[in-house]
Order: C-alpha cells, then sequence, then structure tokens
C-alpha cells in the first residue's frame, strides 16, 4: 500500500495503481487518448484530492503519450505537421486551465469542480460518438452487402466537408491525413483541448479526437496517431506546471507509466486490425463509463460523504468500466486474428475488422 505524508487517511494499492495504468495504457492506445478523464476520477475514488488527482494523472499521461506515439509513428499514424499547429493551441488553453484548477483549489471545491465538469462534458461527448459510431457501422454494412467491400473508414457526419469549404487564409496542407484545412480551425481546437487538460488532468483527447475525425474530416486512424503525438508536448509541459503548483504525486504516476508502458503496445498493435468505427465505438463507450464513474462520486460528495452506496457506485463504475473495455479491445483484436485466417466471427463483427492490411 501507498502512503501519503500530506494526506494521513489515504492509502493506495500499488497493484491498483498498476492496474489503472495497465488498463488506460489499451485503451489509450487503441482510441487516441490518454486516459485522463478515466483516471482523474479514479484517482478522486481512492481519496486524492482534486488538485493531486489532475497532477498525478498528467503526469502519467506525458508517458503514456511517449509509448503510445512510438507504436502508432512506425503504423504512419502521425501526421506531425497537423500535431505540431494543435500544440499552439494546447499550450495556451494550458495554462488558462491550470490557472483555473488552482483558483478552484484556493476556493476548497477543486475535487467538486472538477467531477462537475467531466461529468457533463463526457455524457455530451460520449453519447455523440456512440450514436455516430453505431450509424457509421450501418454505412459499412450496407456496403459490404452491396460491393462485397467496405473502406477501412467512414463516418456518419457531413459536417467536416462544410468546415474543409470554408478558405480563410492561412491554409495548411496535411500530407499523412491529406486535407487542406484554415490553421485557425486547428489552432482553436488545440486551445479547447489544452484548456480541459489544464483543469480536469486529461489530455484533452477525448475532445480533441472527435472533433479532428467529425468537425476537420481525419481519417480515425491517423486522428489517434496525432492526437497522441501532440498530448506528447502539451501533457509535459502540463506536468511541469502542475509540479510547479504541487500537484503531483510522484511515485504514483511512476507506478501507472509501468502498467501503461505494457497497456499501450497492447491497444496500438490492436488498431492495425479494425475499421474507423471500432475505434470511435470503444471511444463513446470509455467516455460513457467515465461520466458514471464521476457521477457517482460527484453526488457523493455532494451528499456529505454520508451515502456509502455512491462511492460503492462510483468504484463499480470506475474499476469495472476500465476492466470492460481492456475485454472489448481484447475481443475486436482477437476477432481481427480469427476474421484474416478465414475463421468464423459473428456476422454483426465482420464490417468492423480488417482481413488484409
Amino acid at each position: 500500500m501507498l502512503t501519503f505524508p500530506m494526506l494521513a487517511d489515504v492509502n493506495i494499492s500499488i497493484f491498483l495503481l498498476a492496474f489503472i495504468g495497465f488498463a488506460v495504457g489499451v485503451v489509450g492506445g487503441f482510441i487516441g487518448v490518454g486516459g485522463g478523464y478515466m483516471v482523474t476520477p479514479a484517482l478522486i475514488v481512492l481519496g486524492l484530492p482534486g488538485n493531486l488527482a489532475v497532477g498525478t494523472d498528467i503526469t502519467h499521461i506525458t508517458g503514456m503519450s511517449v509509448i503510445s506515439t512510438l507504436r502508432h509513428r512506425t503504423l504512419g499514424n502521425v501526421d506531425v505537421k497537423l500535431g505540431a499547429l494543435l500544440m499552439v493551441g494546447t499550450l495556451a488553453g494550458l495554462e488558462v486551465g491550470v490557472r483555473l484548477i488552482n483558483w478552484s483549489k484556493s476556493l476548497g471545491v477543486s475535487s467538486e469542480a472538477v467531477l462537475a465538469v467531466s461529468t457533463v462534458l463526457l455524457v455530451a461527448v460520449g453519447s455523440y460518438v456512440a450514436v455516430e459510431a453505431r450509424s457509421a457501422k450501418r454505412k459499412l454494412d450496407e456496403m459490404a452487402a452491396r460491393t462485397g467491400t467496405a473502406p477501412r473508414d467512414v463516418t456518419a457526419s457531413g459536417i467536416s466537408r462544410r468546415i474543409q469549404a470554408i478558405r480563410v487564409p492561412p491554409m495548411v496542407d496535411f500530407p499523412v491525413c491529406r486535407l487542406r484545412l484554415c490553421a485557425w480551425f486547428v489552432v482553436l481546437a488545440g486551445f479547447c483541448a489544452g484548456l480541459l487538460s489544464g483543469f480536469m488532468g486529461v489530455g484533452g483527447a477525448f475532445i480533441l479526437t472527435p472533433v479532428l475525425i467529425y468537425l476537420l474530416g481525419v481519417p480515425s486512424l491517423v486522428a489517434v496517431g496525432t492526437v497522441l503525438f501532440q498530448m506528447v508536448f502539451s501533457a509535459a509541459y502540463g506536468c511541469i506546471r502542475h509540479g510547479m503548483s504541487g500537484n503531483v504525486l510522484i511515485f504514483a504516476a511512476v507506478i501507472m507509466v509501468l502498467g501503461a508502458s505494457i497497456g499501450a503496445q497492447i491497444g496500438t498493435l490492436a488498431t492495425r486490425y479494425v475499421r474507423g468505427p471500432s475505434i470511435r465505438g470503444v471511444l463513446g463507450f470509455s467516455v460513457l463509463v467515465g461520466a458514471f464513474g464521476a457521477l457517482f462520486k460527484l453526488a457523493y460528495a455532494l451528499t456529505g460523504e454520508g451515502v456509502m452506496w455512491l462511492q460503492r457506485g462510483a468504484e463499480v463504475f470506475t474499476f469495472g468500466g476500465m476492466a470492460l473495455l481492456v475485454l472489448m479491445i481484447a475481443g475486436l483484436f482477437a476477432m481481427s486474428l480469427m476474421y484474416r485466417r478465414g475463421m468464423r466471427v459473428p456476422r454483426q463483427f465482420e464490417s468492423l475488422l480488417v482481413r488484409e492490411d
């Protein structure tokens, strides 16, 4: 068990921290997020105040992002130019976010503020992504039934085409995702992600990944790799700023990074064998899992920490949800390997799997 001198009543299992790191590594490598929207509520559930949960989580995200990015880079999923432009906005947003969390800490409401904002955003984003992924899967099913083949990715949103048609200078060409976009849209997307990263202890990717896919039209696999790439630098900056503010429990972060170093390899490799809607479906589900965990913990805090079943509900949704997500990704990975070898898989999953590279 880990004990912390400044937190007399908090004891956390080393094995539980390693599990959190491993699970978030698998999920993050697969869907292109640091997993902070799961880890920050999880650390608060374990008893850390909001500011320490945020700072420790973003430190863990830094290490996990490096591991996942290196793997995605070898798969050709990283658009460096797009990631660099995103960072311009992200670093500015991070500074604003860190100042906001320090302000809420001075008011004594950092945990409640983080959980409240987390819940609202996670429900909104998770619901939209889950519904769209289902619609995109239906499109793939129809294409496969009509032509016998299906593309690697398809989205059910046409907003990106309208945004791509806006020609406000400066316009920038992005070679890997094969798009030409207004630089201001990219910087704004990065700023929003940075603001969330600094305030909530997340990499901001649960917002940034859907924004790149649905609003800017970036292919899902490239969005995953590119978001992880820019998170290496933005999360490192957030880690430094939170460290300066005394918000980091470094030993806890190191244990989670060790778990993530294994999980990220598995999650990243699995993206090679699935189509885009698989990634977005898992993203939507994971965001909703994080939302329910945060909601139960928020309710527990607002009731004066006197209703124990709310605490138990937060633990079940947070840690049980992580385990379920790992099983979902492992299941998709296993079915894809079976499908490539000509073995039978459930028909409803065929359109989500890639038979050949």
